[in-house]
């Protein structure tokens, strides 16, 4: 078995390892990211929005890491913009082929080392230490040990293998839907925006409390903005028609998101499959299986009824299934919904969440709530220290809390911002010697704020 030693290990290359690589490497740790496929990124490439990085006031509360790789794909005309979507949200919108280079090159220019197609399959771990993880890949079995690990495999799976307790699910086991976004060419933004300027009623419009305006000033508003960013309702005439009549799967949306500069390309969140198991490879074959079949009837159906995608070509699906959550690992601190929907602030808060509360359910169901006065809550490192470990951290969508909260932190932009925290806490409890309870919340702050994460300052 190889031996290798880091002073910082992140297992899982998604949006929160990629953020908690960078972050640890430019603060001086030799740093190692274990990725189990190919693919440094994760989300981030699907062409999804990347929701979480703005409040619904419009409020930026996530920066560093997640700023630097936007304007890395602005200078490679990649970054199509930050678009406020006339409901409750503001979102970035990226070329998701540039952001996959500009995080290589990035990973590059930080000197982290690259672990591809490597999965952890155990742990040598005692009393709150863990002291090696044991991975697996085509050719060898690999002991990494590290002075600090950073779980970041959005299921939780180091924490789980050294016993870290969690929860999963609603009271009946059941989680959020899982969905394969595809991606369409060809769109005609002005002819589509010309049909939700016509038909409002369509959309979700207006749904922002502290806007006045009418659903039929909003289509206006996105009319003259020019992007083809729109949120066709379950519930409007158009999909509700095609969903009684079977021509359409039964979902609360369809989202085309642009991720294009020249607005001719979309991404389509509408797809979804509720479970009690998004882990296991038999069901996440099955479940693959029975999302590109709803993938081809949310092709065929845009194509036919809405105008301006008459001409629209597939053009892909993204490289992963979207898993919108799974283990709830807990921490030392445990977030809950109401802190997350009173927008809570805190002097020992380590990143920033301002989505909405966002619970997809089965068929049209779907949970959604603004945070008070459309503003922001504050993350205390506590959730992202899993319960009784002392040299291991967690970021991503698997950060303790309740499953009110997670709904919101769940987001990619939420993912960077803790991934940024946990990366930089972990270079410094590596250079200190010290635990991952002892570290000094006021220099992590502090040091956070010189990099450019935004902890203060907003509603």
């Amino acid at each position: 078995m190889k031996e290798l030693h880091y002073d910082v290990a992140v297992i899982g290359g998604g949006a929160a390892g990629v953020a908690a690589a960078i972050s640890a490497a430019r603060n001086g740790a030799r740093t190692v990211i274990v990725e189990s496929s190919s693919v440094f990124g994760g989300d981030l490439l699907s062409g999804l929005p990347i929701d979480g990085c703005r409040t619904t006031g419009g409020e930026w509360i996530v920066g560093g890491v997640a700023k630097e790789l936007f304007e890395a794909c602005r200078e490679l005309n990649g970054y199509v913009g930050s678009i406020y979507d006339r409901r409750n949200i503001c979102i970035v919108m990226i070329n998701p082929r540039i952001m996959s280079f500009v995080i290589i090159r990035k990973l590059a220019e930080y000197k982290v080392k690259l672990l591809p197609y490597s999965q952890v399959v155990g742990v040598d771990y005692d009393d709150g230490i863990l002291k090696s993880v044991e991975i697996k890949n085509k050719l060898q079995d690999i002991r990494l040990s590290a002075d600090v690990f950073i779980d970041c495999s959005g299921d939780g799976d180091v924490c789980v293998l050294c016993g870290v307790p969690y929860e999963m699910g609603d009271s009946e086991g059941l989680l959020q839907p899982m969905t394969m976004v595809f991606q369409l060419k060809n769109i005609e933004p002005m002819k589509l925006l010309q049909f939700i300027l016509d038909h409002p009623e369509n959309c979700g419009l207006a749904e922002n409390p502290n806007s006045k305006k009418s659903a039929k000033e909003l289509a206006q508003e996105l009319y003259d903005l020019g992007y083809p960013k729109a949120f066709f309702s379950g519930n409007g005439p158009l999909m509700k028609r095609a969903i009684e009549s079977g021509e359409l799967h039964s979902c609360s949306m369809l989202a085309f998101n642009p991720n294009s500069t020249d607005r001719t390309v979309v991404t389509v969140n509408t797809t979804r499959l509720v479970s009690r198991d998004c882990m296991t490879a038999e069901s996440l074959g099955d479940s693959i299986i029975a999302l590109s079949e709803q993938v081809e009837n949310a092709y065929r159906f845009i194509v036919k009824h809405i105008p301006g995608c008459q001409n629209a070509v597939l053009d892909g699906i993204a490289p992963r299934l979207g898993i919108r959550e799974s283990r709830r690992i807990i921490g030392e601190y445990y977030l809950t919904g109401q802190e997350v929907a009173d927008g809570v602030k805190r002097t020992d808060g380590i990143a920033k969440g301002g989505h909405e509360i966002d619970i997809h359910g089965d068929k049209l169901n779907h949970i959604r709530a603004t945070i008070r006065n459309a503003g922001s809550y504050d993350i205390p490192l506590g959730c992202l220290i899993p319960k009784g470990t002392r040299n291991l951290f967690l970021a991503g969508r698997c950060i303790s809390a309740d499953r009110v909260a997670h709904s919101s932190a769940r987001v990619m932009g939420t993912c960077m911002a803790t991934g940024q925290a946990v990366g930089t806490a972990a270079a410094i409890c590596s250079k200190e010697g010290i635990s991952t309870r002892d570290i000094s919340i006021e220099q992590l702050r502090r040091t956070l704020k010189e990099q450019g994460a935004i902890l203060e300052g907003t509603n």
